[in-house]
């Protein structure tokens, strides 16, 4: 599977559906994005993409501790980092929706 070709067809799929929707799903939850909040979403969707097609390369080359200590390693800071930058969007959602009902 990791070497015919089928995971990279997959992930270019879910890549271009997830981008595509991004600007949708950021309206549903009222956030207030500007250009600085959406490269930072674009840098740390960049990292989750590199988080799942490195370790998914190195089982391609039979590498297996290496591709799962990467998982492991990159896996526990891609996930912290997701949590604090949606932490950060959704407390700027919050305070913001705050001042326009005391307005």
């Amino acid at each position: 599977m990791f070497d015919s070709g089928l995971i990279w067809f997959i992930l270019g799929i879910l890549f271009v559906l997830i981008a595509a929707s991004a600007k949708v799903w950021a309206e549903d939850l009222k956030l207030n994005m500007n250009w600085w909040k959406w490269i930072l979403v674009a840098l740390w969707y960049g990292l989750l993409n590199f988080t799942i097609a490195v370790p998914f390369t190195f089982w391609g080359e039979n590498e297996n501790k290496g591709a799962l200590s990467l998982l492991l390693f990159l896996g526990i800071i891609t996930i912290i980092l997701g949590i604090g930058l949606f932490s950060f969007l959704w407390s700027k959602r919050a305070v913001e929706s705050n001042k326009q009902v005391t307005s």
